[in-house]
């Protein structure tokens, strides 16, 4: 069974902002569907010639992306329901490469910061620890 590609899948794959499973279907696609070539030259003509969609605009302009602080917000589980629900699905069901990349890296900040904080954590317990067997040796001497 052939897949199908909307003319908005086609104009996401040409400006590089389909996701990686889509796009690599779609390239496996192309050689054997002539159809589905002219329908990507066309796509290609259009951009080149200056006649860009509303949605294409809109995707390349990230209007509808949440800011680095939305996220962060939504990673952390502290928004309202609706937008949260908004961010997934613009994560998850859009794939938005943008996003995606900002999340995966809010996640790696939050790994990092949690290592640091750990570690710091135990550093003041073992300083600590040295502190108060000091401090007992000298009340028992």
């Amino acid at each position: 069974m052939a897949l199908s590609f909307s003319d908005s899948e086609l104009a996401a794959y040409l400006e590089e902002d389909l996701d990686a499973e889509r796009a690599s279907a779609l390239e496996q696609a192309l050689p054997g569907d002539e159809l589905l070539l002219q329908r990507l030259q066309t796509i290609r003509q259009q951009n080149a010639s200056g006649e860009h969609t509303l949605g294409s605009i809109w995707r390349q302009q990230g209007l509808s992306c949440p800011s680095r602080k939305t996220l962060g917000a939504y990673l952390l589980g502290i928004l309202p329901q609706e937008q949260a629900l908004f961010i997934r699905s613009h994560i998850e069901i859009r794939r938005c490469t943008t996003c995606r990349a900002d999340v995966e890296d809010l996640q790696q900040q939050q790994t990092q910061n949690q290592e640091t904080k750990a570690a710091r954590t135990t550093k003041y317990y073992q300083s600590s620890i040295g502190y108060f067997s000091q401090r007992q040796n000298e009340m028992d001497s």
